[in-house]
């Protein structure tokens, strides 16, 4: 019989929930079964109770899954005096049927007495707040686009085509053609069209017609104002966390700086990459795990010396879509190694 080694003789697993915690604590010598011991705790003042009965069993280090938000709290008010190894939860399914928190709690006390969990990456609280900043910047930036995609909506319904001719309806040509609808002065296609500026002016014609026979009544126009303000807002509120984002990479300017050398990669990127991996590098031995982590490695499907086809896993989407978004910008700059790899690349994909 197969016996896999005690690696740590008191330790604890917690099942975190939005309402409770289900703890267990696994206390033995290695040599011998664990004795079991499990409490429940409330999320309201869970923290410190749970503290002190860890004190009180003597255990040093705890794992618990990353279920959703939830396990923060907990981690922030635990981790100056355990180490605590955070498990994805995907990497510890119990059988069907088996499922409970007490249970769940038991088998990830059990596991870790044994050294079978996989530890994720844990950044620090500037990292953190970093990262949170990043997002965030991201989620400001799509309700932008939103705001946007709603006035060139509204534009379509009251037959203002505008965006058939103009590339950018937010430019400055485009702006002031907009304001001119909007301050309900009669003036003619004719004239709003006057106003393209430099490369658009060869447009005016088709511009013309795309203005001509406009339906844009006070409700349309109501609508638009609204769209206008909320995106004036979110700018003011981007620019805001631009500013704290900078202040924030203070600590890591040197790696900052050294991003930015990469091609394909400019401000924004490499504070997405800083605030998701963290500045320092001992967390991923080896590039090949770091790509395994940011989840743009291809998985594993091969069984009877057969490959089948097989998506990248999922991992972190702040991660990977930061990264395609520069990897497209890296092959689109002239003369870089990227460029000359894709079009080798696209080459051979074409015989």
């Amino acid at each position: 019989m197969i016996t896999i080694p005690v690696i740590t003789e008191r330790c604890a697993g917690i099942d975190v929930g939005k309402r409770g915690l289900a703890a267990a604590v696994a206390v033995g010598p290695a040599d011998k079964e664990a004795e079991i011991r499990t409490r429940w705790f409330g999320t309201t003042i869970p923290a410190r109770e749970l503290r002190t009965w860890l004190s009180e069993e003597g255990c040093t280090t705890v794992a618990m899954e990353s279920t959703g938000s939830y396990w923060i709290p907990v981690k922030n008010m635990l981790e100056q005096d355990v180490r605590i190894t955070l498990v994805c939860p995907r990497k510890h399914r119990p059988r069907k049927g088996d499922k409970t928190d007490f249970r769940d709690a038991v088998d990830l006390a059990i596991h870790h007495r044994h050294g079978l969990l996989t530890g994720s990456y844990l950044p620090e609280r500037g990292v953190v707040e970093l990262r949170d900043l990043t997002r965030r910047r991201k989620k400001l930036l799509g309700n932008l686009r939103s705001e946007k995609n709603r006035i060139q909506k509204v534009l379509e319904t009251a037959s203002v085509k505008m965006g058939n001719v103009v590339s950018d309806v937010f430019g400055v040509s485009g702006q002031e053609i907009l304001q001119t609808l909007l301050d309900r002065s009669p003036v003619t296609a004719e004239e709003m069209a006057g106003m393209a500026k430099k490369k658009l002016r060869q447009k005016i014609p088709q511009l013309t017609e795309a203005l001509q026979g406009h339906q844009m009544n006070d409700h349309h126009r109501w609508l638009i104002r609204q769209s206008i303000e909320h995106a004036a807002f979110l700018d003011c509120q981007v620019e805001e966390i631009e500013k704290k984002i900078q202040i924030q990479l203070e600590p890591c300017r040197r790696q900052y700086e050294l991003l930015m050398t990469i091609p394909g990669i400019k401000e924004a990127a490499a504070a997405n990459i800083l605030a998701e991996i963290g500045p320092d590098m001992t967390q991923f031995p080896t590039a090949d795990q770091l790509c395994h982590w940011a989840g743009i490695c291809p998985g594993n499907n091969r069984s009877a010396g057969k490959s089948k086809s097989s998506h990248i896993r999922k991992a972190n989407k702040f991660l990977l879509a930061g990264l395609v978004e520069s990897s497209w910008g890296a092959v689109r700059k002239e003369g870089s190694t990227f460029q000359r790899k894709f079009r080798r690349w696209i080459k051979r994909g074409e015989r």
